[in-house]
C-alpha cells in the first residue's frame, strides 16, 4: 500500500485532509505529523517513528510551508539533501499565494505547489489526484499537475 505523509501544524487542516481522504475513498495510507521537526523524525525513523511497519516510508509528501520551529522550506531542504529521501515527490501544500513563496518552493526542489482550497469538494479532488498519481507508473502524472498552479478556488 502506498503512503502519503502530510505535514501541517494546523489541527483543522490535518482533520480536513483526513476527512477528504475518507470521503474520497483513496487507496493510500495517510500518515500525519504536526510539525517540521516531527516530519524529520518520521523520515529518519527516529523515536516513536522507528517502526516502519506502523510508519511506512512515504511515496509522496504533502508539506505545509508556514510552521513554527522548522518551516516547510527547511524540511524540503532536508529532504532534498538526504540520500534516503531526496527522490520522494514533495507537494508543497500551502495557503500562501505569495509569489516569493511559490518561486522559493520551486527553487528548493518541490515537485508541486498546491494552494490549499477553501472547499472540501476541491480538497477531495486533490487527494483523489494524489491517489491517481501514486497509482500511475510515471512520476510525471498530470493528476497533481492540474492543481499545481495557484489560482482562485471555487
Amino acid at each position: 500500500m502506498k503512503t502519503v505523509l502530510y505535514v501541517d501544524d494546523n489541527p483543522n487542516d490535518l482533520f480536513l485532509v483526513e476527512r477528504a481522504c475518507r470521503n474520497g475513498r483513496v487507496s493510500f495510507l495517510l500518515k500525519t505529523t504536526n510539525s517540521g521537526t516531527a516530519a524529520i523524525r518520521y523520515l529518519s525513523r527516529d523515536g516513536e517513528f522507528a517502526n516502519r511497519t506502523e510508519n511506512a516510508f512515504p511515496d509522496l509528501i504533502l508539506l505545509d510551508l508556514k510552521m513554527p520551529e522548522m518551516d516547510g522550506f527547511q524540511v524540503l531542504r532536508w529532504i532534498r539533501t538526504n540520500p534516503a529521501t531526496q527522490m520522494i515527490p514533495v507537494a508543497l501544500f500551502s495557503a500562501s499565494l505569495i509569489s516569493g513563496d511559490i518561486a522559493k518552493g520551486w527553487a528548493e526542489g518541490a515537485n508541486y505547489f498546491i494552494v490549499k482550497p477553501s472547499a472540501l469538494t476541491t480538497l477531495i479532488e486533490i487527494v483523489r489526484a494524489a491517489d491517481e498519481f501514486l497509482e500511475s507508473d510515471s512520476r510525471n502524472c498530470e493528476a497533481l499537475t492540474r492543481f499545481s498552479e495557484p489560482r482562485e478556488r471555487r
